[in-house]
This record gives C-alpha cells, sequence and structure tokens, in this order.
C-alpha cells in the first residue's frame, strides 16, 4: 500500500481518549435540568454521531432515545458552555499518538483532523496541543453544514491539503462510510467507541485495523 499525501483523523477515540470530560459536561449540564448523572462508559458508547446526538441521548438515557427539540436545544447550549470549560482537564492524547503524526510529517505527508465534535472545540484542543499533534487542517461540525459519514469535511481537508491521495483512520462506522465516499483508503483502529462494536466488522471492512496507535506506527515505518 503505497503512502498518501494526506492522512486524516478522527479525533474521539481515535487520537485522543475524551469520555471522562464529555462526561464532566454532560452531568454538570443533567444536573443544572434536575436529572439523573450518567455513568462514563455510557459516554463511552454514545460518543461519534455529534454532540446535539450525544445530548439526546444523555437525557434519554438511551443511544436511540429523542427528546423533546426545545428541551434538548437548551440542554446542548448548556453541555458546551460547560465542556468548553472542562475539556482540557482529563482528556488524554493515545499513547503513540505524537510518535505517529511526527513519523507521517517526517515523510512529507500532511495531516488533518475531521471530527464530528463542533469545531470551536476541536480546534481549541489542536491549537493547545500543537506542539504535540501538529495538524494542517482541522475541521469539525459547523451548523448547516453535513457530518460524517457525509464526506465533505474529507473532501474539504483534501482540497485544502491540495492531496490527490488520502487516508481515513477512525474508530466507528461513520468514519468508514465518509472514507468510502471520498474515495480515501480507511484505517480503522480498536482504540475507541463505535457503540460497543469492532471496527474490523464495519461493512465494507477497513483496509487496516491496528488494535492501537504504536502499530500503525510501527506499520508506517516499515512501508516504502
Amino acid at each position: 500500500m503505497k503512502l498518501p499525501d494526506l492522512v486524516i483523523f478522527d479525533l474521539d477515540g481515535t487520537l485522543i481518549d475524551s469520555v471522562p470530560d464529555l462526561a464532566t459536561a454532560l452531568n454538570r449540564m443533567l444536573s443544572e435540568l434536575g436529572r439523573d448523572v450518567v455513568a462514563p462508559e455510557s459516554v463511552r458508547n454514545w460518543v461519534g454521531d455529534g454532540s446535539r446526538i450525544l445530548v439526546h441521548r444523555a437525557l434519554s438515557g438511551s443511544i436511540d432515545g429523542r427528546v423533546d427539540e426545545d428541551l434538548a436545544a437548551d440542554a446542548y447550549g448548556r453541555f458546551q458552555n460547560h465542556y468548553a470549560d472542562c475539556c482540557l482537564e482529563k482528556t488524554r492524547i493515545f499513547e503513540h499518538g505524537e510518535e505517529l503524526i511526527a513519523c507521517l510529517r517526517e515523510r512529507g505527508i500532511k495531516t488533518a483532523v475531521a471530527t464530528n465534535k463542533p469545531e470551536r472545540h476541536a480546534i481549541h484542543l489542536m491549537e493547545s496541543w500543537a506542539d504535540r499533534l501538529p495538524m494542517d487542517v482541522v475541521l469539525g461540525e459547523r451548523e448547516g453544514h453535513a457530518r460524517k459519514p457525509d464526506p465533505s469535511m474529507l473532501l474539504k481537508a483534501m482540497h485544502e491539503c491540495h492531496a490527490s491521495t488520502a487516508w481515513m483512520v477512525g474508530d466507528s462506522d461513520v468514519d468508514s462510510l465518509a472514507a468510502r465516499a471520498a474515495g480515501a483508503v480507511f484505517i480503522g483502529v480498536r482504540l475507541g467507541y463505535n457503540h460497543g462494536h469492532d471496527i474490523a466488522d464495519t461493512i465494507p471492512p477497513p483496509d487496516k485495523v491496528f488494535d492501537e496507535l504504536g502499530s500503525f506506527l510501527h506499520w508506517i515505518q516499515s512501508v516504502e
């Protein structure tokens, strides 16, 4: 497999474990609304489809649950404010993430983030870690713009990086579908969430699957 011009990374569950801070923000929001708090492991299973859907899941206590839109809109605003305050408290970069990005960039490969996390939070996180996880482009959820699995974020990253070939690295089926729609190779990692399902079982299957970023790094180093 030939190395690409650009490697696009999902963020939550791929480069970082953000569940502890997401759970903190959700529980602060739920407490304000007089609702029962939720366990971090429940949040881990709900992440991946954007913050608005995450808020519905937290309010309903179910991955398929939905609540009144007025309630959800109020809760969403509260959640976003709380998450802005706490998003760097306990979130961590996965082991070997920094070495992986450094290896790619040393080889002249551009790097980008395409995430369903709201773009303002994604940019804030990546700016805070600019020396550890340098990115050429950071794209996230924006009002009026499609989320993954729509390929538009990936195509925009390719356009902005002047890349004719790209890999998408992610932990969920939405990443896989976005990659296929954008004509990108999909690399699955088992670090993340994917609602409890093995990323290897995604249809169509990933081009490559790695248990963690270290094994992906070692494989990259072996590719000519």
